[in-house]
């Protein structure tokens, strides 16, 4: 009797040990369970945010499409500009063979010479500028990608990069505008 009184307890005890480890794995389960929702919460934070990052990369990307656009357009100018200072130089050529055979249209012909001069030196000076602005907006769009590059890698800095990268666009625009502004000007000039 003795025998199945302490077996008895011994089941006893087992069992009050085996509630008590069940109470402190269910204490357990309910910790992870909120910590699983306290971190799937976070990653849903994370996915949104990457998603946002994801659409302001891909605005910034056309963007920057937009600046190569604008670009390419400035340098098929540029390109347009240096045949034109071609076609003068070849105009200045005539008008100097002219002037051997003609006295008469000396005057005339020197004023169209100074003219065309002018042109071809504001349209030089017009196409080394473009060319310069050419070689930064290159950097600028170099350091953009860079700035895009760490956006996709650090979601939590995206706001950051993307109002410098917006602030440099807008000033990379500027500059196209002035460019294309002078540009513009320089060919009325040759007009």
């Amino acid at each position: 009797m003795d025998g199945i009184k302490k077996k008895m307890i011994a089941m006893k005890l087992e069992k009050q040990n085996a509630l008590e480890r069940a109470v402190q794995y269910e204490a357990q389960l309910k910790e992870k369970e909120t910590e699983k929702e306290t971190k799937e919460s976070g990653i849903a934070d994370l996915n949104n945010k990457l998603k946002q990052a994801q659409i302001e990369c891909d605005e910034i990307q056309e963007s920057l499409q937009e600046s190569l656009n604008k670009m390419e357009e400035t340098d098929k100018r540029a390109t347009n500009a240096e045949g034109e200072v071609a076609a003068m130089t070849r105009r200045i050529r005539l008008i100097e063979e002219d002037l051997e055979g003609s006295s008469s249209r000396l005057t005339e012909t020197l004023g169209k010479l100074e003219e065309a001069s002018k042109a071809a030196e504001e349209s030089e000076q017009g196409r080394k500028e473009l060319e310069l602005r050419s070689i930064a907006d290159d950097e600028r769009l170099s350091q953009l990608e860079d700035q895009l590059k760490e956006a996709k890698y650090i979601a939590e800095d995206a706001d950051r990069k993307y109002d410098e990268a917006a602030r440099k666009l807008a000033i990379a625009e500027v500059d196209f505008e002035r460019a294309e502004s002078r540009l513009e000007a320089a060919e009325s000039k040759t007009v």
